[in-house]
């Protein structure tokens, strides 16, 4: 089967495992103003060199059934409007919505506006809460996800109990759905979630998939208490020997040959590299595209409590002393930037302090280096390769990013 291989993780205001704070609400006159108690609503109280997103909506209330405008504004640490977000999987901003019983999903996309804020119309069909996950990209690359409690008035539907499946397996619209992890689902542990799609009818591959957003699966995580959150997308430096061609010779990812020269099919087995930070119950929202129609595919699985590594505190911890220490932790790496001076050893002591994170090895793609990276281990990544005055690294899934600079 043809594979692509799908980075996740979970991770604070990143795509593979996000530990998503508490939601506070904040009414402006004439408005419906929600701001995440974790990124402060004024330009007063937000960090130093920290962004951050106030939503509000129009109406200030939104009644089921009829239609309101979500608005999201990013703003810098000055309460300056950041402006031309860029484009990330063809959107500047995804934003995801789920009903707090996780029995709804949406996956919508505001526009950008010419005051700089995004904004998109979307009528919710029933009362209740919902929560809303913004994923953007800071202008410096970094991804952010933040989160925003919603009240919607109106009748609501009857909850839903979230229950495990009993078979991984779905059929939706003729095409059958089975997801296969490749390991126990344990917390803290990583693992592969495989994907196979085939016709329902004929047990055949489906090779005729579309891409959606410019991939051809998404995938978001959430857990049972709203508290945990991933965004996932499969790697975009993806070789073309992922789909089957009908010609033979040798080409590139970056080769753009004409349909009547090359014809690609579609994987029919997608997978998808995670860790599941806690135990409890998840809910995987899966995206796939054909015949121009978006398939959400909903799996519900239960994660059973893992092992926890002993960890000493950061201050306790001891590097070479010709090596610069980064910390990873579920808020990203600490410092995401380190910069050598030309002719000192270019060393890196990485320590990973918990499993709340996506961080479980760090990449240098551009020197072929790749590293695990064992909770409460100090692992030293030698950089001496290095030719340039920068070079990028990431975490296995692609969401953590840091970057080294030479002067």
């Amino acid at each position: 089967m043809n594979k692509i291989l799908v980075s996740f993780g979970l991770v604070v205001l990143f795509l593979s495992a996000m530990l998503i704070a508490g939601c506070g609400i904040a009414t402006k006159s004439g408005e419906n103003s929600r701001q995440d108690d974790g990124n402060a609503g004024s330009s007063s109280e937000r960090k130093a060199g920290k962004v951050s997103a106030d939503f509000k909506t129009i109406p200030a209330e939104v009644i089921a059934g009829e239609p309101a405008e979500l608005v999201f504004t990013v703003r810098n640490d000055k309460g300056e409007v950041i402006k031309d977000l860029p484009v990330v999987h063809e959107k500047p901003l995804h934003l995801l919505v789920v009903s707090d019983d996780l029995a709804e999903y949406y996956h919508i996309h505001p526009d950008p506006q010419a005051d700089g804020s995004y904004r998109v119309s979307f009528t919710f069909p029933n009362g209740g809460s919902y929560k809303l996950y913004a994923d953007y990209t800071r202008p410096d690359s970094a991804q952010v996800v933040e989160n925003f409690m919603l009240k919607v008035s109106g009748t609501e539907r009857a909850r839903v109990e979230l229950k495990a499946d009993e078979k991984l397996e779905k059929t939706i619209d003729g095409v059958r759905f089975v997801m296969k992890p490749d390991a126990e689902l344990i917390a803290g542990k990583e693992l592969m979630l495989n994907f196979k799609v085939s016709d329902a009818k004929t047990n055949q591959p489906v090779t005729d998939l579309e891409k959606y957003l410019g991939e051809y699966a998404h995938f978001v995580i959430i857990s049972q208490d709203l508290t945990e959150f991933v965004h996932a997308h499969p790697m975009s430096d993806m070789d073309s020997t992922n789909g089957k061609m009908d010609e033979s010779k040798p080409h590139s990812h970056d080769d753009k040959p004409e349909a009547k020269d090359v014809k690609m099919q579609s994987p029919s087995e997608v997978s998808a590299h995670t860790t599941f930070p806690k135990s409890g119950l998840f809910k995987i929202f899966a995206q796939f595209q054909r015949a121009g129609k978006v398939i959400t595919v909903p799996f519900v699985v239960n994660i059973k409590e893992g092992e926890k590594a002993a960890v000493m505190p950061v201050s306790e911890v001891q590097i070479p002393v010709d090596a610069k220490r980064v910390i990873v932790s579920k808020d990203g790496y600490a410092p995401d930037s380190v910069t050598f001076t030309k002719g000192e050893p270019m060393k890196i002591a990485f320590y990973r302090t918990d499993e709340e994170n996506c961080g479980g090895e760090v990449v240098f793609k551009d020197l072929s280096i790749t590293k695990k990276l064992p909770v409460g281990e100090v692992v030293v990544v030698d950089l001496s390769a290095l030719k340039g005055n920068e070079v990028s690294f990431a975490c296995g899934m692609n969401m953590l990013k840091g970057k080294v600079l030479v002067q």
